[in-house]
């Protein structure tokens, strides 16, 4: 199944925005009980799934500078 650049770009979008949501609750919520700190850190892997999944991938290959060949 294949995505549409305009589809592809439309649910980045909307992910960013869920994870900047996510972000703020997680920033505003201080857990007290252990059920509490149990979903508070599940939120915050899926915080963090969604930030490797937005990870820009436009420089796949060498980094900074592929090496010449002598």
């Amino acid at each position: 199944m294949t995505v549409s650049e305009k589809s592809r770009k439309a649910l980045l979008r909307l992910t960013t925005f869920v994870c900047g949501i996510l972000g703020l609750v997680l920033f505003r919520w201080t857990p007290t009980t252990g059920r509490g700190i149990l979903v508070y850190g599940i939120l915050f892997g899926l915080l963090i799934v969604m930030a490797i999944v937005l990870l820009p991938r436009k420089r796949a290959g060498y980094w900074p500078n592929k090496p010449e060949d002598h």
